[in-house]
């Protein structure tokens, strides 16, 4: 049995997000922060700030983004978009996600969630999650 942030990996059953939040949730007594976001403006600059933890962004439309709170190692942010459109998501100022070139913007497609995860104060790495 294997260990995952100390979860063994055997309690954690992966077919959407939510039900990998539930199940975190229910093994540690730890409960992620949720937030509600509404994607905004069409450039890092002004595209809507999101906070670690789950961020459930509404109003994308395929121009709208958000931006992902300044990277520090082992920082994780959940994105679940619920509109019909891709959402961009930027990294803080200085900041890469995967090999994108810096402060370039993740499309993720209309519906769909990314977990991000920090390697340093300027990487993220996206993990998709599946539909839901």
């Amino acid at each position: 049995m294997g260990v995952y942030s100390g979860i063994a990996q055997d309690n954690v059953t992966i077919n959407s997000g939510k039900a990998v939040l539930q199940t975190l949730a229910v093994t540690t007594g730890v409960r992620m922060a949720v937030t509600a976001a509404a994607a905004a403006g069409s450039t890092q600059a002004n595209a809507t700030a999101l906070a670690e933890g789950l961020n459930v962004v509404s109003g994308a439309d395929a121009t709208k983004g958000v931006v992902l709170p300044t990277a520090v190692a082992g920082a994780t942010v959940i994105v679940k978009s619920t509109t019909g459109a891709v959402l961009k998501i930027y990294p803080a100022t200085g900041g890469t996600i995967n090999a994108l070139s810096a402060n370039g913007a993740l499309s993720i497609a209309a519906s769909t969630s990314v977990m991000l995860v920090a390697s340093s104060t300027t990487q993220w790495y996206s993990l998709p999650l599946l539909a839901s």
